[in-house]
């Protein structure tokens, strides 16, 4: 895109080592959403994953889950290891230990969602309550727990992170972290023109909010 000469540049997170970044911000207007890059941190636009995160979890504990599984994202997300720093964070806050075997890899795919739990049962890992690190290992793990025959919420509470717009139609509708996607792109738009126009500007600090919905109830006794 720098080669073809546009004016300005809005990235989605990415994987773009840090002092590639910095360079192309030295070369032409840059905003970035979901991530901080030291150096440029002004031009970055985030939301408080940690913080969502640790609510999401939070909310689990405080219906009587012990047992909570994190499918998390890829390490190389910051999302996603902020949210796995919330998970870890709320079960500290809430006296429960940290068992490594409830913590397992996705990629953000539904199929990763699907094949994390088929892993947890071929384990034999006892859970009653997942939490996924996005709304696609959501659905995921939703069909792999329909295939086993395990119900949500009544066997499995099932909890997970964006609010895509299908999240409010699965079955049952789940309970997820809700996004502010239009402000955050409000918000990059807005940075993107004062910084063509050469004027001054302080990202806003954006909120999420935790939609509860039918998919997380209290666990059997």
């Amino acid at each position: 895109l720098a080669g073809r000469r546009v004016d300005a540049l809005i990235m989605l997170a990415g994987v773009t080592p840090d002092i590639q970044m910095r360079q192309m911000a030295s070369e032409l207007p840059l905003v970035v959403i979901g991530r901080a890059v030291p150096g440029i941190e002004r031009q970055c636009l985030r939301i408080d994953d940690i913080g969502a995160a640790e609510e999401a979890t939070r909310y689990l504990i405080e219906l009587g889950h012990r047992r909570i599984v994190h499918i998390a994202g890829p390490p190389f997300h910051q999302d996603a290891l902020d949210r796995r720093a919330g998970y870890e964070r709320a079960l500290a806050a809430s006296g429960l230990s940290l068992s490594p075997d409830l913590i397992i890899a996705g990629d953000y795919t539904e199929l990763s969602g699907l094949q994390a739990v088929e892993t947890l049962i071929a384990r034999g890992t006892a859970f009653s309550a997942i939490f996924a690190a996005n709304d696609q290992m959501a659905y995921g793990a939703r069909l792999a727990l329909y295939r086993r025959g395990m119900r949500v919420p009544a066997d499995v509470s099932l909890v997970g992170f964006d609010d895509l717009l299908g999240s409010a139609y699965t079955t049952p509708p789940l309970t997820t972290v809700r996004q502010p996607a239009f402000e955050l792109g409000c918000a990059a738009g807005q940075a993107i023109r004062h910084l063509l126009e050469g004027r001054t500007f302080a990202m806003p600090t954006l909120s999420t909010e935790l939609v509860i919905r039918e998919s997380a109830a209290p666990p059997h006794s």
